[in-house]
């Protein structure tokens, strides 16, 4: 049991190690290679990888990188392939004299477009440095520069520590295959660094050391034979990139072959070789690099999977007008490198429409959707599809829309929620202030009645009435009554009033006249309110209660009013009732002295006209009625 676990612990182990194709075809039979990478640079897809992620000495591949940085600046407009580069003092750091290299002295002058031919095309080290400098300033700020655009292009298992290549993974300059197709496909991207990588001979103009200038060739043998490496090793279609080789590194290569359509990228680290520890009488960078190729065209065919403009799917389309439709159709031609054993059946299309793009109104171009192929179950490729023509939009519909958001909105309700709150508020609020003004006019009336009238109406108890005394008390206060004016009362022993002689009769006084009610529903004459009596008839009365009012025991504590305004009420009419102050109260006419006395005794006095008399009957009567 233990063994057969250990044995599967190896296989998991050990599988990663060995090459796995991305299709189901035979591998390639390759010599020596550490690290492999075949990539259909069309679709991105991988045809065949071995460690593909594995940190790896990259040599001279370091160049693509500080090319692409070059090319790039002279696109920004930061330098010109026409600048004069005078190569300093540190054109040579970090280099070893057997390396290769264009033989630039401190001092010499370039034109920078030689410069970057010569590193690419010639591997020279020497003009990596004169690049660098000539961009950044400094060896080490471009070596900073090298490395954000590495993490630009999502390189995760690469750093740089020069700008040629000489230090090994040890000393943190590494890479890995899969980081270095990432690279080169962004620079494939540039006409420029494309055409200068392609040249297989370039003649370097004159320099101020070497007026006569002179002739450099690609280091790449699969695309030129008078470089380095010899010929023998040509291989039709190949169009770049770029060697590399170190102790370290061993032989590297990453190339591209293109034929009709299919554009393959093969990417061979640690190959053996002549000068690698294990030796090798063949540059085995290069065979391997072939095999691959041979490999792929073998086993691979190109496939037209539609054209540009060709309809791939038609889709209705949200309110449209006549309920129209969209036809989507591709940006471009897909050509893919498929096995050549593959069925129809094996290649699926789906169509994924953007989301909320199909909603009119379009426009013809109009970018609505994107096409993936599958092979086999593995997404292959994916384009961008357009409309074919333009859908016009219906007014109704986006009329209709409108009015359904508004009514199911949200917000709708909230702002009716609110306008009925603030309507409430509103109502509230003026039937609070009416009744509050109402309560303030009324308040004021009442004010206004009090100042007017002098203290507020107290109702008075029929116990309280001073003419309800006990008739000892009336006597007394009768006697206590003043005299009227031009009268000397004369008293007898027993206390009785005497009356005096009278006076003879004169002309002038009236007869007597009996008192008598008025019929029903008339108003009695005599019965007139306080202020409507003459000056001298309210004297009379004063004259005759004020006694009264002094001998009464609450006659102090009673406050003088006036009558209260009528206030007419619905369903009836008010009975005001008056009370009059303590001065002008009478005592009821009751014991030994009568009305017919009292009127006697004033009649006997001969200063009392007939008028007053008249007015002191008057006033009785409306006091205490006919009794």
């Amino acid at each position: 049991m233990k063994k057969t676990i250990l044995i599967l612990l190896a296989i998991c182990i050990l599988l990663p190690c060995f090459a796995v194709p991305a299709f189901a075809v035979e591998p390639p039979h390759l010599q020596s290679a550490d690290a492999v990478l075949v990539v259909d640079m069309n679709t991105d897809t991988i045809l065949y990888e071995v460690n593909k992620d594995q940190f790896h000495s990259i040599a001279s591949l370091t160049k693509i990188m500080t090319c692409l940085l070059a090319v790039e600046a002279v696109e920004d407009g930061l330098v010109s392939l026409d600048d004069q580069v005078t190569a300093q003092s540190d054109v040579l750091q970090g280099l070893d004299v057997s390396s290769s290299n264009a033989q630039i002295q401190p001092g010499e002058t370039f034109l920078f477009e030689d410069l970057i031919y010569c590193a690419l095309v010639h591997s020279a080290n020497d003009a990596c440095n004169a690049i660098a400098v000539h961009v950044a300033g400094s060896i080490g700020a471009f070596v900073n520069l090298m490395n954000e655009r590495a993490d630009q292009l999502h390189c995760i298992s690469t750093h740089f520590n020069d700008t040629c290549g000489m230090l090994n993974r040890t000393e943190g300059h590494f890479s890995c295959p899969y980081d270095l197709y990432l690279i080169t496909r962004e620079a494939m991207t540039h006409p420029l660094f494309a055409n200068i990588c392609g040249t297989a001979d370039y003649h370097v103009r004159g320099t101020n050391y070497r007026p006569d200038g002179f002739d450099i060739h690609n280091s790449n043998a699969l695309m030129s034979s008078k470089g380095l490496y010899g010929d023998g090793y040509i291989y039709d279609g190949v169009i770049g990139v770029k060697t590399g080789f170190t102790q370290p590194a061993g032989y590297c290569l990453v190339s591209i072959c293109q034929r009709k359509e299919a554009r393959i990228m093969a990417i061979v680290l640690g190959c053996n070789g002549p000068l690698t520890k294990t030796f090798a009488g063949e540059y085995q960078n290069f065979q391997d690099s072939a095999k691959l190729y041979e490999w792929a065209f073998s086993n691979f065919t190109n496939k037209t999977i539609f054209l540009a403009g060709e309809p791939m799917q038609r889709l209705p389309v949200e309110k449209a007008k006549d309920k129209g439709t969209v036809a989507l159709c591709s940006t471009e031609n897909l050509v893919l490198l498929v096995p050549k054993d593959i069925q129809e059946k094996e290649i699926v299309t789906e169509v994924i429409p953007d989301e909320g793009a199909l909603v009119a109104p379009i426009r013809a171009g109009e970018e609505l959707g994107t096409i993936n192929v599958y092979v086999r179950g593995d997404k292959y490729a994916s384009v961008r599809l357009t409309a074919d023509a333009d859908v016009e939009l219906d007014k109704k519909i986006v009329r209709d829309q409108r009015i359904h958001d508004i009514l199911t909105s949200g917000t709708l309700k909230t702002a009716l929620i609110s306008l009925v709150a603030l309507l409430a508020i509103l109502v509230g609020l003026r039937v609070f202030f009416r009744l509050h003004r109402r309560q303030q006019v009324q308040r004021k009336l009442w004010e206004r009645e009090r100042q007017r009238v002098g203290t507020e109406r107290t109702p008075v108890r029929v116990s309280q009435r001073p003419y309800e005394a006990h008739p000892a008390q009336r006597r007394q206060s009768l006697q206590q009554q003043p005299p009227a004016p031009g009268r000397t009362p004369v008293f007898h022993a027993s206390g009785q009033p005497q009356q005096r002689p009278q006076q003879p009769p004169q002309n002038t006084q009236r007869p007597q006249q009996s008192v008598a009610r008025p019929p029903a529903g008339q108003r009695d004459p005599a019965r007139v309110p306080p202020q409507q009596v003459r000056p001298a008839q309210q004297s009379v009365q004063q004259q005759s209660r004020e006694p009264l009012r002094q001998q009464h025991p609450r006659a102090a504590e009673q406050p003088t009013q006036q009558a209260f305004p009528k206030v007419p009420r619905s369903g009836g009419v008010k009975i005001q009732r008056v009370q009059r102050p303590p001065s002008e109260q009478k005592p009821h006419p009751s014991g030994a002295q009568d009305i017919s006395s009292l009127i006697g005794k004033s009649a006997t006095s001969s200063t009392n006209s007939e008028e007053d008399l008249d007015a002191l009957r008057a006033a009785f009567r409306r006091e205490y009625g006919d009794k």
